[in-house]
């Protein structure tokens, strides 16, 4: 009796234990950033991660404040292994950072780029790892980087019998050559980006399109997302998957599935037809739905409807969470969405945010007063009738460079106040050219977003606006 007490204890000692060691392993740790960066002195770099994979809401992991000498310490709290990256000038530069450790980085060269440039929608930054000083040679940012290098190599060792001659047998031997090389690593995250990365060689055969891959990578292997190189293949499987699926020979019935926003239907439609587990089809359906929006082949608003089913069903709390940033983001700056407040600075220092001018419409217009075209707009808004002028309050909105064209601005005489904005305000509102506008109505909503510049009919439209509210007060008055 007294041995099984004895056992009984000792079992549950076990597993006390292992549950606290779950929990620490799950407690959020300190990353320390520290390191020199002279040309880089006064930037403030923030270092981002995503939430999920899917809406790519950028969450917000540390602060890198350089100072008037070139160095820098920061630090971070994660719970996990997280892939990271910084925007700055010319890069987006990117680390993969673990719990509890302190990382030294160098800095790629300095590669300044004008700021319009960076919003112009075609500007693609220069994608590069942040390298690391003093590093072990178990980090995970170098055996990635190995892992990398080995994997060109392979794959261009094997390059035609894959690619060409569609042999298993060679993608066969690349996989158990890498696997040979990189056998040794108990970094669970690192062996998950190898077992995904990999697998480009074997979707080469058959470009994903047997069930016997999906089941292997995204059934039998529950996906992390968040991993890139575990990402990169959902994408080749599943993008724009809806479309796909719908183009088939019987897609009619897809199609009138997702015109409904039908989920119950969906969801059925992916376990009868494809045999995926209710993990897959939910991360299908989120991703199909983001690729779906702007593409015109569904209706948005049988799109926003099936995210409102999924907030409103049984999923897991996760994905919901992911339905609900997804809606976020597809209907930013949408028409009827409440503006988004900035800070806006006057030329006296004064700053007050947008969100304080309230009782009218706001004509929020981006530009740029050394520029010739956006000086023909700026002109064109002398010329506004009484109602425009009586009902609309225009705010001028120009970048931090332009803060010294003070006296050309009061000789103008243009119309409306002016302000000096950031680029994170720009950014903000998604401006991508100047000049550039949006209309807000006296509660702080988008009603034109974005709107007519000045002389591309904006005051008509207005007009057309106000006279369209007018009608639909007097058809709520007659009901």
């Amino acid at each position: 009796m007294n041995l099984k007490k004895m056992k009984l204890k000792t079992l549950l000692l076990f597993f006390v234990v292992a549950l606290s060691l779950q929990v620490i392993a799950q407690s959020p740790q300190s990353v320390i950033i520290t390191g020199t960066a002279p040309d880089y002195r006064n930037y403030e770099i923030q270092l981002y991660r995503y939430a999920d994979a899917i809406s790519k809401t950028k969450e917000l992991v540390s602060t890198i404040s350089i100072d008037a000498e070139g160095s820098f310490h920061s630090t971070a709290k994660l719970s996990a292994t997280t892939y990271c990256f910084a925007d700055f000038d010319a890069y987006r530069a990117f680390i993969y950072l673990e719990p509890g450790k302190e990382y030294e980085l160098v800095f790629p060269p300095l590669k300044q780029i004008p700021a319009s440039q960076k919003r112009n929608p075609f500007f693609q930054a220069e994608e590069t790892a942040f390298a690391l000083k003093n590093s072990s040679a178990n980090d995970l940012n170098r055996q990635i980087q190995q892992f990398e290098l080995a994997y060109l190599k392979e794959e261009s060792r094997y390059f035609n019998q894959i690619f060409n001659l569609q042999s298993k047998a060679a993608v066969d031997s690349l996989k158990a050559n890498l696997s040979i090389q990189f056998s040794q690593s108990n970094n669970t995250y690192f062996n998950q980006y190898l077992f995904y990365r990999t697998a480009f060689a074997e979707y080469a055969l058959h470009q994903g399109q047997s069930e016997s891959f999906v089941k292997n990578y995204f059934i039998d292997h529950q996906p992390n997302l968040l991993i890139p190189s575990c990402h990169r293949l959902f994408r080749q499987l599943f993008n724009d998957y809806f479309s796909f699926e719908s183009n088939q020979i019987r897609g009619t019935e897809f199609k009138r599935l997702v015109a409904r926003a039908d989920l119950n239907g969906i969801e059925g439609y992916f376990a009868n037809k494809k045999q995926w587990d209710t993990n897959l089809s939910q991360l299908v359906i989120l991703q199909s739905i983001h690729d779906a929006y702007s593409q015109g082949q569904f209706s948005q608003g049988s799109l926003l409807r099936l995210l409102d089913t999924i907030d409103a069903s049984n999923w897991p709390s996760d994905k919901k969470k992911i339905a609900k940033r997804l809606k976020e983001r597809l209907t930013y700056l949408q028409t009827g969405s409440d503006a988004p407040t900035i800070k806006l600075t006057d030329f006296s220092g004064v700053s007050q945010q947008l969100s304080s001018f309230k009782g009218k419409y706001i004509y929020l217009n981006f530009t740029r007063v050394a520029n010739p075209i956006c000086r023909q707009h700026l002109d064109q808004l002398k010329q506004a009738g009484d109602v425009l002028k009586q009902q609309v309050q225009i705010l001028n909105l120009i970048l931090p460079e332009e803060a010294s064209k003070q006296e050309l601005i009061l000789q103008q005489n243009w119309p409306g106040e002016f302000f000096i904005i950031n680029e994170q305000a720009a950014d903000t509102y998604r401006v991508t050219t100047l000049p550039m506008a949006y209309l807000i109505d006296p509660s702080g909503k988008l009603v034109m977003s974005p709107a007519p510049n000045p002389l591309d009919g904006f005051e008509q439209q207005f007009l057309n606006l106000l006279k369209q509210n007018r009608l639909n007060e007097l058809r709520q008055q007659g009901r």
